[in-house]
């Protein structure tokens, strides 16, 4: 095997929840007379800063407000026809049977990355799950990237992160310069040359089992 293990990222790469998280943000923006930013424009943002900078970085001065509707409308509605990606739960199982540890790092909070884990029937497949608000930083910081191994990081050719944005690939670099796969089923990522890119989760599957046959 050349990778040992595999940290995964949640939003858009193995859930899609993306739909949710968009229409909570156009609910702060509805609800504070506030003109709206893009989605396109929202999920680069999403992609790059800390899950506690979203908010202030969005809407300065009035984040505690904007807080107080996004999670509002997220408690609602975040597990409402939550769906897998396509692929997501046979790339897993794939992880699971051939030896391969499996981590979450993620910047959604702790009682939602919980509850929707639990709502796709994902319990049980990753060794830990690092959210948002657990330590002193967010993804892409170090210092979240290393709790994911306890502080214990193991060589980065050990360790695969598979995601969909700029965030992976810097959490990849944190990891010793892990190897980085990024889903883009839109083609619509701009960060940073990754080691793979694909556009099915399938491929993720074939690569590993390739790299590791």
């Amino acid at each position: 095997m050349k990778y040992k293990h595999v940290v995964f990222d949640w939003d858009g790469t193995l859930a899609d929840t993306y739909a949710i998280i968009l229409s909570a943000y156009d609910y702060a923006f509805e609800k504070m007379n506030l003109p709206k930013i893009s989605h396109d424009e929202l999920i680069v943002i999403a992609g790059t800063i800390q899950n506690r900078e979203m908010l202030g970085y969005i809407f300065k001065n009035r984040k505690e407000e904007a807080a107080k509707y996004f999670y509002e409308y997220i408690e609602k509605y975040h597990t409402k026809n939550l769906m897998p990606q396509p692929g997501a739960k046979e790339l897993l199982d794939f992880c699971k049977n051939s030896g391969v540890a499996t981590y979450l790092l993620t910047n959604k909070k702790t009682k939602f990355i919980n509850e929707e884990i639990s709502a796709l029937g994902f319990n049980g497949y990753f060794k830990k799950v690092v959210a948002a608000g657990e330590y002193e930083h967010d993804k892409p910081h170090p210092v979240a990237c290393y709790a994911v191994f306890d502080g214990n990081v193991p060589q980065g050719k050990d360790i695969l992160v598979i995601g969909d944005g700029e965030a992976d690939a810097l959490t990849a670099k944190a990891l010793n310069g892990a190897d980085c796969l990024i889903y883009d089923p839109k083609q619509k990522y701009k960060g940073s040359v990754p080691t793979y890119k694909i556009n099915r989760l399938i491929e993720a599957e074939a690569i590993l089992e390739d790299v590791n046959g």
